[in-house]
């Protein structure tokens, strides 16, 4: 699937120095929301800011996995040129920069993961998908209508600004960019994360951060994170929920940029990646239950 990405190329003495950096967005959101956070980190390197299938620019389909969405982050990064890069991800993003760097090991030089867990998570969204459908966009002449309308479903004036900015007017209407039917059928597989990429732990340098305020990433999680990723380290954003690049972007900008200046990683060879021969290794740990 060809992926729509902001493209950042630089700019400085620093520019296209290090390995680019991805960034990839959580549900319901799109590549826009990285602005304040991309434009800021380009300064040291390339930075891309990527929708993900059924979001923003990028192409619909109806099914909807962390799989299929790593094989989409492949193909963007062998459209682009790029051979190997470092992934940063919020939320379902976040879990999509998991399922990548699981997959392609040599193509992941560093990940940072923005608030969840490889884990399974209680279904706060179908409702909000279900929302969405109700809207009557064509008796909505304008944003303000079309929020009136989904304030009977959704109170959160937040949670109703982030799920509006996926409408578009096209030919003097209202309509949405986003497929809510492939999200909304896809939520059982996008709540989880496959046991199928949990078969032996990944040796990448990953970090994770979790917002001081927010409920995601929980201290029963952290087990799963250090068995998964043995090399990684957990930091808490304070005050900071969910949404940390729009809570705390100043302090995310530092922490990212902070993490990009780390030493990269060693690549990995040949044959310790999935899908070679031999692999996974016959003593690999068992399969992580979430």
């Amino acid at each position: 699937m060809e992926l729509s990405c902001r493209n950042y190329p630089g700019a400085g003495h620093a520019a296209g120095t290090g390995a680019p950096l991805v960034l990839l967005h959580g549900l319901f959101g799109s590549a826009a929301q990285w602005h304040h956070i991309a434009a800021p980190l380009s300064a040291r390197t390339r930075v891309l800011a990527v929708d993900l299938r059924n979001h923003g620019l990028s192409p619909h389909a109806d099914a909807m996995d962390y799989e299929s969405m790593a094989e989409d982050l492949r193909e963007l990064l062998d459209a682009q040129g790029i051979a190997r890069a470092r992934i940063a991800g919020h939320s379902m993003g976040g879990k999509v920069a998991m399922a990548f760097a699981l997959r392609y090991p040599g193509r992941t030089e560093a990940l940072a993961v923005l608030d969840i867990a490889p884990a399974r998570y209680h279904d706060h969204f179908s409702a909000l998908v279900c929302a969405a459908l109700r809207l009557d966009l064509g008796a909505a002449r304008s944003r303000e209508e079309a929020d009136r309308q989904l304030e009977r479903f959704v109170p959160s004036a937040r949670l109703r600004a982030m799920l509006l900015q996926n409408l578009v007017w096209r030919d003097g209407r209202l309509a949405w960019r986003i497929h809510w039917l492939g999200i909304g059928g896809s939520m059982p597989q996008l709540l989880g994360f496959p046991a199928g990429l949990q078969r032996a732990p990944s040796a990448i340098d990953a970090l994770f951060v979790r917002g001081g305020a927010s409920d995601y990433v929980l201290p029963r999680h952290e087990d799963t994170i250090q068995r998964l990723f043995p090399h990684s380290r957990i930091v808490e954003l304070p005050d900071a929920g969910h949404w940390l690049h729009a809570d705390q972007p100043t302090a995310l900008v530092q922490l990212l940029g902070e993490w990009m200046a780390a030493p990269a990683a060693a690549e990995l060879p040949t044959c310790l990646s999935p899908g070679a021969a031999g692999w996974p290794p016959r003593h690999a740990a068992a399969p992580l239950r979430p």
